[in-house]
């Protein structure tokens, strides 16, 4: 019965280290974040809820509702970012889907630069130009702009890797 209460201590220790780390972890990144500022107005039907940025990493988060009067059904949103010499970094399209009317959508802009500083966004319409440069701004900035998730994994890995 003693090896059993032993066992039992270890893994709520094990348990309890980990969720120290994670808690940590999350703690000190998020803690090296600072916000960056629009260069321009945002449009009327964006909330920009979220945009922050590290000296080698950010993130741009918003909601966009589209209403009667304007429906952004194929539009597309234009994010620019720039670096503290005011030089433009990287561009991402993103593309507006299956909104409805007075109802929120989320957005995420996630990417890796260094020293960003200011950002500008917009609302443009589908047009076989704009098409053509989303494809082309992917080809030229698809390192730059990341997906959350790879970011989480990273994190997991890392902390499984010191836990070893």
């Amino acid at each position: 019965m003693g090896r059993l209460k032993t066992f039992r201590k270890y893994i709520l220790w094990i348990i309890g280290f980990y969720i120290f780390t994670m808690f940590c972890t999350y703690v000190g990144l998020n803690a090296t974040y600072e916000d960056i500022t629009a260069k321009q107005d945002i449009p009327t039907q964006m909330e920009i809820k979220l945009a922050q940025a590290t000296k080698v990493n950010g993130r741009i988060y918003g909601e966009v509702t589209s209403t009667q009067e304007n429906d952004l059904n194929g539009k597309y949103i234009k994010v620019e970012i720039y670096n503290k010499s005011d030089i433009l970094t990287a561009t991402k399209y993103l593309k507006i889907e299956n909104t409805n009317y007075n109802e929120p959508k989320k957005f995420a802009v996630n990417f890796t630069a260094e020293s960003i500083e200011s950002y500008t966004i917009d609302i443009i319409d589908d047009s076989q130009k704009v098409e053509e440069e989303a494809a082309r701004s992917e080809e030229l900035f698809g390192d730059i702009f990341t997906k959350e998730s790879l970011r989480t994994i990273v994190i997991i890995g890392l902390i499984l890797g010191i836990m070893r």
